[in-house]
């Protein structure tokens, strides 16, 4: 493909986007780097960092009300808090536009990440992640052996094991 066509259909998913609610776009917490929605961005796709929402250092439930409120799916390390504001926002009946899950991923394997990510986002509706938790796994995320992750440990700092 040719760099005008690629610009060409950019501009057409760009177009898309703001006019329909078909594609899904994409709000990363605090933890995921902001890199990845510039090249989401690049690419075509929605997306919006905390970083740039001047929502750092908030509680988790600020990110995906935050997101809820400009129609975006969270994209988050985060596993346990967001699985279980979604429990909680689902007992109490509201709606959120998706959250997302994957592994926690650095600078230098974000390919190992966005190629997941991108799976996902061409795979799927805006209808069909809304109120539902998707696991970035089932698109091939897998977290880089050196990456030390557990259920407490989702610093923006990542330290090899």
């Amino acid at each position: 493909m040719s760099a005008g066509s690629s610009g060409i259909l950019i501009g057409l998913r760009r177009a898309m986007q703001a006019e329909s609610s078909l594609f899904i776009q994409i709000y990363t917490d605090e933890h995921v780097l902001p890199v990845l929605v510039e090249i989401l961005r690049q690419r075509g796709y929605i997306a919006r960092s905390a970083q740039e929402a001047g929502i750092l250092d908030r509680d988790d439930a600020d990110h995906l009300a935050y997101a809820t409120q400009n129609g975006m799916a969270v994209l988050t390390f985060n596993r346990n808090h967001f699985e279980q504001l979604a429990r909680k926002w689902a007992a109490s009946e509201r709606e959120h536009a998706g959250i997302i899950i994957s592994p926690q991923f650095d600078t230098e394997h974000i390919g190992q990440l966005l190629h997941p990510l991108i799976r996902l986002l061409d795979s799927l509706a805006a209808d069909e992640i809304r109120n539902q938790v998707v696991c970035l796994q089932q698109f091939g995320a897998h977290r880089p052996r050196h990456i030390r992750e557990t259920s407490t440990d989702y610093a923006a700092d990542i330290t090899p094991a």
